[in-house]
């Protein structure tokens, strides 16, 4: 027999120790660090394990005598190991389990923190795209709010700029009596509601200037639209009203104002 057959035979009996939870803490050591490279105890570990299986089921639950597990000690303990193994650091196996979970901990939390990682930067990446695109949409919104006024000026016409605390923003075009209204980033309205225009002048009165409906939170366009006193209005505004008609006098707050 070779010095490595017979090497590796003191670990074949540290296979059967570690089947029976028998070894001291070193063996122990020393056996797992070497099992996960080894085929072949790795193979007879399963097999002890089959059969103390067969056993446990064969012997009316009684544990193995005294004596099976004494002898394996003496075996272990008389193969001369102690000549051919290097001697482990004292470690006793409570110890040696808090180091495993230890360098277990470490290494999750490692994977932890650079999954979170990945997570911040696929999350800052997706957060910049969305403000680039919500950018794009405000700019191209407020190119075509402004071609679409440009194209209702002419000459005597007057632009009154309306604006609403959540964004909202519209544009008034008074042509004499003639009015149009454009709008932009109005929510749309119900079968059940309405949006009205109305006109304050400078000495208080309110009128309504007309209805409308918002089909989409973009571009909506009002014309022939007509104001009661195209000399004396000092307020535009657009409130949100109940029912399908423009009541003669709105208790809703208005959704944006302006000042003619």
């Amino acid at each position: 027999m070779t010095a490595r057959e017979t090497s590796h035979e003191l670990y074949e009996q540290l296979a059967v120790g570690h089947a029976l939870s028998a070894l001291e803490p070193e063996d122990e050591l020393v056996f797992l660090g070497h099992l996960p490279g080894c085929a072949a105890c790795a193979g007879a570990l399963g097999e002890h394990f089959d059969t103390l299986a067969h056993l446990a089921y064969g012997v009316a639950s009684e544990a193995p005598p005294l004596s099976v597990l004494e002898g394996i000690r003496a075996g272990v303990a008389e193969s001369g190991r102690s000549g051919i193994f290097p001697a482990p650091a004292p470690v006793s196996l409570d110890e040696a389990r808090s180091r495993r979970q230890t360098r277990t901990v470490r290494w999750s939390t490692a994977v932890v923190g650079a999954a979170a990682s990945v997570v911040m930067v696929v999350a800052l990446v997706l957060a910049n795209e969305n403000l680039k695109s919500h950018n794009r949409d405000v700019t191209t919104n407020a190119a075509k709010l402004q071609q679409t006024v440009a194209s209702l000026l002419v000459d005597g016409s007057r632009k009154i700029d309306l604006t609403g605390a959540s964004g909202q923003k519209g544009v008034v075009v008074v042509n004499g009596d003639s009015v149009s209204l454009v709008m932009q980033g109005l929510p749309v309205n119900d079968h059940n509601s309405i949006y009205v225009l109305w006109e304050r002048s400078r000495y208080g009165d309110v009128r309504p200037v007309g209805s409308f409906d918002v089909l989409s939170t973009g571009l909506t366009l009002v014309n022939n639209l007509h104001v009661a006193d195209k000399a004396g209005i000092k307020t535009f505004m657009v409130t949100h009203e109940a029912g399908r008609k423009a009541p003669s006098l709105s208790t809703q707050p208005a959704v944006v104002t302006g000042e003619a």
